[in-house]
């Protein structure tokens, strides 16, 4: 891991606020230097709120208060907020249910409806998981190859070439799963070639197909991002950091292969 973990868990409001001027100071910098920012959604309910303030933007007195650097180009301040280059924004998803588009269960739904209708956002590109038009498999392959596509291949010290996204947002279950890796799932876990793939985990509510990332293409993030709430998920969290956690929970083995990993946890109680 590249420079450690960096925890931080407390009050839900400042938590969000946190990640959010973390992840629009990031993307400028991307944009800055590579020319687009790369950013993966995570799913569930957890990230709703977060989406909410990252959509709205952030004031530049967040990035003061947490000492987070403002972004350089006079167009990321929108009245008188920090906001996400929306015209250089692409948009994936880490995971995916297979359901249509706008079921309750989908996270492209749940996404749409808290951050890619705010104003601004139209501008971005947009890749969902294609659950709803091929079989699992086959919709797998084509995320898969929309991703190679759009970011390249770039070679790491493995000699395999794995796509780099500037930031992974992940959620944390109380069973331990990230994305849709859940305990058990030996497949899923153990795969080290193909980028996503199709699962159906026997624990996974709803019980039904998904689609997710794999654990070569997460840990070869730039930043990844664990946001979740609650006291059990940040006991959790506290033990994947502090390397005590069991090996059989998939989150334990998401570690940045030359990136750096952040702990958002937002504790709705806390003041």
């Amino acid at each position: 891991m590249k420079n450690g973990d960096n925890f931080f868990a407390g009050n839900e409001r400042n938590i969000i606020g946190h990640a959010a001027t973390l992840i629009v100071s990031e993307a400028w910098k991307a944009v800055v230097e590579r020319g687009r920012f790369t950013f993966v959604l995570s799913g569930g309910q957890s990230p709703a709120a977060l989406y909410r303030k990252i959509a709205s933007g952030v004031e530049p007195e967040l990035m003061r208060l947490h000492g987070i650097p403002v972004p350089e180009p006079p167009e990321a301040l929108h009245n008188e907020r920090f906001v996400l280059p929306w015209h250089k924004t692409c948009i994936f998803w880490g995971d995916e249910r297979c359901v249509p588009a706008d079921h309750p269960d989908s996270n492209y739904r749940m996404a749409r409806e808290t951050l890619l209708d705010a104003p601004g956002t139209g501008d971005a590109q947009v890749f969902r998981m294609p659950c709803d038009e091929l079989p699992p498999g086959n919709a797998a392959d084509r995320y898969e190859n929309t991703i190679r596509s759009i970011l390249g291949e770039t070679e790491t010290h493995e000699t395999e070439p794995i796509p780099v996204f500037d930031v992974i947002l992940l959620g944390l279950g109380e069973d331990g799963h990230t994305a849709s890796l859940f305990p058990g799932d030996q497949n899923a876990l153990a795969e080290s070639q193909r980028l996503v793939i199709a699962v159906k985990p026997s624990q996974a509510r709803p019980p039904v197909p998904r689609l997710t990332m794999t654990l070569p293409l997460i840990n070869n993030a730039k930043i990844i991002c664990f946001f979740t709430s609650g006291k059990k998920r940040t006991a959790m969290a506290e033990a994947i950091r502090l390397r005590k956690a069991p090996y059989a929970w998939p989150a334990n083995r998401v570690i940045p292969s030359n990136g750096i990993r952040f702990w958002f946890i937002a504790n709705p109680s806390t003041h």
